[in-house]
């Protein structure tokens, strides 16, 4: 995704661009060229643009139906839109969260019977998560954005109540595409024991970004590989892609087959006719001489060979002369 500028770094570039320091044709020219991006071979992408738009669309209406339950839920505007959505392991989106977080572990089925669990990972950052608490215990919600403390019980259990919340919101933005039941399993604060996805599964992060009053934060949704997998196997069976059994694209099958038909036709093929076989021991092959006689499985009355094309039998033939040379005629097919 582009990388958003901030203001401070916008008038820094307009001051580079008026004082000279900055050559415009450059930049056009840099602006010209093809972009090449870089490929990770070892992590290679494991989900398709397609896939991505869908969840892009789904968390974008989860972004408004939270913004909604939110908003009446604490009496105040609630702003929430989708910031950026990544594919990365879940090792190094661990990685990247602090000692101490706040983090809800949802399963969407709850009444699922199968033993693989698909697991919804919410991260709320620290600011959000206080205003939020401050706001349920009467307060303005003010001045909480740097707090950076440990969370208490009663913070969580309240916590615990947000992040229910939030479940409404999931179901009506999913139901669209698939049902889901989810349900809050636990809530984490601390980074280090999120061990219920393996470190170098795949993952898809959904970055939130929420402004409520002058308090502004982040909630990051992880969505495992074995979670999506089975979604996309549900969405794929109920929403089938068109087939392309119209005109235009029989004529370019027919097209394309006579095409491969005629660069085939050019190819060389061994033939070979089989009279008959038998098997030997190694002892007797290494006594034969000059007169022996070995005598095959075929009977003299069948007067048939098996015409093989390339060592697969094809054709029977019938043995002959032609122009004073052997020959075989093709009698039917094998």
């Amino acid at each position: 995704m582009a990388e958003v500028l901030s203001q401070q770094q916008i008038d820094e570039l307009l001051g580079n661009l008026l004082s000279g320091d900055v050559d415009l044709d450059e930049i056009k020219e840099q602006s010209a060229m093809k972009k090449v991006k870089d490929y990770d071979f070892r992590s290679p992408k494991k989900f398709t643009r397609e896939q991505l738009k869908l969840i892009d669309s789904i968390h974008d209406s989860f972004a408004k139906f939270a913004s909604s339950q939110l908003s009446s839920l604490l009496r105040i505007p609630f702003e929430i839109e989708v910031n950026q959505i990544e594919e990365q392991q879940f090792s190094e989106f661990n990685n990247a969260l602090n000692d101490s977080v706040m983090v809800g572990l949802l399963d969407l089925q709850k009444d699922d019977q199968s033993d693989e669990r698909q697991q919804m990972l919410i991260e709320v950052a620290k600011p959000i998560a206080f205003f939020v608490i401050d706001k349920f215990l009467g307060g303005s919600g003010d001045n909480l954005q740097n707090r950076d403390s440990e969370f208490t019980d009663i913070e969580i259990s309240l916590m615990e109540y947000f992040f229910n919340q939030l479940i409404t919101a999931i179901k009506n933005s999913w139901i669209n595409f698939f049902t889901v039941n989810p349900y809050l399993t636990q809530i984490e604060t601390n980074s280090r024991m999120l061990q219920s996805i393996a470190p170098g599964e795949t993952v898809i992060i959904v970055v939130l970004q929420i402004t409520v009053n002058n308090t502004v934060g982040t909630v990051n949704i992880c969505l495992p590989k074995s979670t999506l997998d089975a979604i996309f196997k549900v969405f794929e069976s109920k929403h089938p892609k068109p087939s392309r059994s119209n005109a235009a694209s029989e004529e370019k099958a027919q097209i394309r087959k006579k095409i491969i038909m005629e660069k085939l036709n050019d190819s060389p093929l061994n033939v070979k006719g089989l009279l008959g076989q038998t098997e030997i021991t190694l002892q007797e092959l290494l006594n034969l001489e000059a007169g022996d006689i070995i005598p095959l499985n075929t009977a003299v009355n069948e007067n048939k060979v098996v015409v093989h094309i390339e060592d697969i039998p094809w054709f029977y033939g019938a043995i002959g002369t032609k122009n004073n040379k052997y020959a075989i005629k093709i009698v039917e097919q094998y």
